[in-house]
């Protein structure tokens, strides 16, 4: 009897060795999706919010091709040790090299738990549109760096969105010239991810929160066909600074404003620096029921110590290293008490597909140029432009040492993978929970992050931007689900055979 109980144990241990793995986990890293007013995750339809960071060493406004933050695994993982530090679960990027390969970067991101918001552009000639006069930069050659990114990232699933322009409407001159061009170019991002794209992953705008425009632009950017409205719109605000409150910030006017607005809004950067040290006292009130009705969350401008003075950590470009900074610290312990489970959440009217006839102080032109890549928009980019896709990841701790406020180096600066990442030849694949709790939804830690408005730097003519490297995937999900049926059902198979062998040997 107790060699039968052994026997039984062993059988159990058997089985479980047998069965364990990540298509035994409970959940996953899902991409997310836009629902009524909020971004949920695709699969359990949890409100997802936005804890996030600007992410662009150096400054969007010195972006050069041939290097950029998501192509050296080794920065990667050293910022990606400092965003779950910080608590994030998304970061922005302004400006990528779509043509460099941004695989390991990307999959070390998802294995954290980090969604990305990508702009486009960049402030290199030809990769934006010139706010002022925007007919002699909407060009062929300009749309397909635009597709360039979107094919390179769009199959991964920790890709949030896409920012198709970055504060170009920001002044009277803009106001007039711009906005039609900008909805063009969402319009173009859209049919493109429809016509090419397997994965339909949201286009929005990032604005200049300009009080004379703030309603009718966000107003006139949401209205329309589905194929040339936002999917999504993000506010670069900076109103709150220091010691002040909801109604002293004008948070609630804020709110009050976009209070009708049918699609997600979030604030796309916000940190004030005319009181400093910042102590990142909204945190708590973005992450309260006075503004989950109406905001997903908001992304602090901005990682790195730049000439604008906004940085959360110094690095050290000589040598690679990286120290935190007062806002750092304080960033982190607000962000960490900021709890987003049960936050009120609101439902939406539905989105007007018709527009007003005219928009106060800007140009609300319902005409938009003819696409001067509308081959490209049909046929897509040449087949053999590579894609991204997750891969193995052979660096989950940096070679390049971190630093904490008071100069004492960090020893242990690894990151840690909350998520499996399996590595297939198709670029849209599930991540797997490996501690099998709850997926991407409802705000959990894990993380996010243009060029800064409101005296942050950043390049001026934003609009466009990318190469690409992004595939979609070679096989259905269907098709990928049938296969881990097949394989557990192997497994299950494997593990009862060998539990019987283990019973009769020791019974």
């Amino acid at each position: 009897m107790r060699f039968f109980t052994t026997a039984s144990a062993l059988a159990a241990t058997a089985a479980t060795l047998f069965l364990a793995g990540p298509s035994a986990a409970a959940s996953s890293l899902n991409p997310l999706e836009v629902q009524g007013k909020y971004f949920v995750d695709s699969v359990t339809k949890e409100t997802f919010w936005i804890k996030g960071v600007d992410y662009q060493p150096g400054g969007a406004a010195n972006f050069q091709d041939g290097s950029d933050p998501l192509s050296d695994p080794n920065s990667c993982a050293r910022d990606i040790f400092m965003f779950q530090q910080l608590g994030l679960n998304t970061i922005r990027i302004y400006s990528v090299d779509p043509t460099l390969n941004h695989d390991e970067c990307m999959s070390l991101l998802a294995s954290a738990g980090i969604y990305l918001v990508l702009d486009v552009n960049t402030g290199i000639y030809g990769q934006n549109l010139n706010r002022d006069e925007p007919w002699t930069t909407y060009t062929e050659a300009y749309l397909t760096h635009v597709f360039q990114v979107i094919e390179a990232f769009s199959g991964y699933n920790n890709t949030l969105g896409f920012f198709a322009g970055n504060e170009v409407i920001n002044d009277n001159v803009s106001a007039i010239a711009s906005p039609n061009y900008v909805k063009a170019v969402v319009r173009d991002m859209k049919t493109y991810i429809s016509n090419n794209i397997i994965r339909q992953v949201p286009v929005g705008y990032s604005a200049a929160d300009v009080l004379d425009y703030r309603v009718t632009l966000s107003s006139y950017f949401e209205c329309g066909p589905d194929d040339e409205a936002v999917d999504f719109y993000g506010v670069n605000s900076y109103q709150w600074c220091g010691d002040q409150t909801f109604n002293s910030s004008q948070y609630n006017i804020l709110v009050e404003d976009y209070a009708n607005f049918s699609i997600p809004v979030f604030l796309s950067e916000f940190g004030c620096i005319q009181v400093l040290p910042r102590t990142f006292q909204e945190v708590g009130t973005i992450f309260s029921d006075q503004m989950s009705v109406v905001f997903s969350g908001g992304i602090v401008y901005e990682y790195s110590q730049e000439s604008s003075d906004y940085g959360l950590v110094n690095i050290t470009y000589s040598d690679g290293s990286v120290q935190e900074r007062h806002d750092f610290i304080a960033l982190s312990s607000e962000y960490a008490s900021a709890t987003t489970s049960g936050l009120a959440t609101a439902s939406a009217s539905p989105r007007p597909t018709t527009c007003a006839s005219s928009y106060g102080n800007i140009d609300g032109n319902l005409t938009l140029p003819d696409s001067p890549a509308s081959s490209l928009i049909a046929n897509g980019l040449n087949s053999t432009f590579n894609r991204g896709k997750y891969v193995d990841i052979t660096v989950s701790s940096t070679n390049y040492s971190i630093y904490d406020l008071n100069g004492n180096q960090i020893t242990d600066t690894t990151v840690n993978e909350t998520y499996n990442v399996p590595v297939s030849s198709d670029s849209a694949i599930q991540l797997t929970d490996k501690n099998g709790s709850g997926g991407s939804g409802s705000g959990s830690s894990g993380s996010s992050g243009s060029s800064g408005s409101s005296g942050s730097s950043g390049s001026s003519n934003s609009t466009g931007s990318g190469t690409s490297s992004g595939s979609s995937p070679s096989s259905s999900p269907k098709s990928a689900a049938v296969s881990n049926l097949v394989r557990d059902s192997v497994k299950v198979c494997a593990a009862a055979i060998f539990a019987v062998i283990i019973g009769l040997i020791f019974a």
